[in-house]
């Protein structure tokens, strides 16, 4: 029944703070963003054609250092999450890790290196 249907929403914000999971009414047609929007204050960065998530609950990611991720019932979906709706989703989950996307959207050809830049 998609009306008493529920999506789980798990925040895991790394070492900044404890993680927290929320339960949410499914709704048709919801993205992925608007779902994170009903259960956290949610900063977006649009760049481009793309709108990243840069903050959650004050937790701010780090171009090129740290940023939010999610998955959908444990798979990433390969789409960002302004665009990514929702379809018979039962659990998605947000976390705050070692940004591995910034270098393609800068337009580099590979990411850093591990370890250059500034000591």
């Amino acid at each position: 029944n998609e009306e008493s249907k529920i999506i789980v929403v798990e925040i895991d914000y790394g070492n900044a703070r404890p993680s927290r999971t929320v339960e949410t009414p499914w709704v048709k047609n919801r993205t992925v963003l608007e779902v994170l929007q009903t259960v956290a204050t949610v900063e977006t960065d649009p760049v481009g054609q793309y709108v990243f998530v840069i903050s959650i609950d004050g937790v701010k990611g780090k171009r090129g250092e740290m940023a939010w991720y999610y998955t959908v019932d444990g798979k990433s979906p390969g789409e960002l999450a302004y665009a990514k709706v929702l379809d018979g989703t039962e659990r998605v989950k947000w976390a705050y890790k070692k940004d591995v996307c910034s270098w393609k959207v800068d337009g580099k050809s590979k990411p850093p290196e591990e370890g250059s830049g500034q000591k």
